[in-house]
């Protein structure tokens, strides 16, 4: 396959770039950054950057197989503030814009959006058929990226799409837990909540899975979480299990701070992946013990 990745030099879109590659296929990453600073940046994630092409969004001609959208600002990298708000929605609506001013797009288009689209208060089971009613600050980006998306692909005419709702992504490499490594370690008391994660190798083979059997697995929602959503406490325990130190327990309230993050920590969601599981898909990270 000829796969081009917006947003491929991203905690995720690397990781992706590096199996595509294993598996010899082509691979293009569009970025707005300079490219010599891209070469650099995945460069030092161990990426060998001749192997594939490096491309401003500008100078993109719409070609290729698939067009897989990871872009935008990192939802975790920085504190969400009021401003950053904005930044999140932005960068990921003006990408998408960009995208429907190219003549022609890859006949297979899938959005990165997330599981704060679903009730981020529901006890109950949610899959792709559940209603996306979240309406936290955050559940409103992935509504409107999740729209703008629709338009794209309506415009573009492209029948077969995927909207990829992820839960926390998590390796030791980076993400969640790699920020945690830096800050003391702490624990929330009543931290019972479930929170949908997913391991990172697991997304990546959950993309390419979702490329390679587009045939079969229809256009819309799917959800990129472990089977088994983890308790916050559990997701605090794998971020510091290498820690030395005891965990400091805390109220989550006073993580706040204006940091919208903690709508992330505190949503309570049985997120189940439904169209995988039903395609067979394996997960090899399906339980939050299972990350190394």
């Amino acid at each position: 396959m000829n796969v081009v990745i917006a947003g491929g030099s991203g905690f995720v879109g690397c990781r992706l770039a590096q199996m595509l590659v294993a598996q010899h296929h082509e691979v293009t990453i569009l970025t707005h950054s300079d490219l010599i600073k891209v070469s650099a940046r995945l460069t030092k994630h161990q990426f060998d950057v001749a192997t594939v092409k490096l491309i401003s969004y500008e100078d993109y001609d719409g070609s290729g197989d698939v067009l897989i959208n990871l872009a935008g600002e990192s939802l975790g990298a920085k504190p969400i503030t009021t401003r950053r708000l904005g930044l999140l929605l932005s960068s990921r609506l003006e990408v998408i814009a960009q995208l429907k001013a190219k003549p022609q797009l890859p006949p297979l288009y899938l959005q990165a959006s997330a599981v704060a689209a679903y009730n981020e208060k529901s006890a109950a089971r949610q899959d792709e058929t559940s209603a996306a009613t979240g309406s936290s600050e955050i559940a409103k980006i992935a509504h409107q990226v999740e729209q703008a998306a629709h338009e794209l692909c309506s415009q573009h005419h492209i029948e077969h799409y995927y909207l990829l709702r992820f839960g926390i992504v998590l390796h030791r490499s980076g993400g969640l837990i790699k920020k945690a490594a830096s800050t003391p370690p702490f624990t929330v008391i009543h931290g019972t909540n479930l929170i949908p994660f997913i391991e990172l190798n697991d997304a990546c083979h959950a993309i390419i899975f979702l490329c390679q059997h587009q045939d079969e697995i229809k256009s819309g929602v799917v959800n990129l979480t472990s089977p088994k959503s983890a308790t916050l406490k559990e997701i605090l325990q794998c971020c510091y299990k290498n820690s030395r130190l005891p965990p400091i327990p805390i109220i989550t309230g006073f993580l706040r701070l204006g940091d919208r993050r903690i709508q992330l920590l505190e949503a309570d969601q049985l997120v189940v992946p439904k169209v995988l599981l039903d395609h067979h898909f394996v997960f090899h990270a399906a339980n939050i013990s299972d990350i190394a």
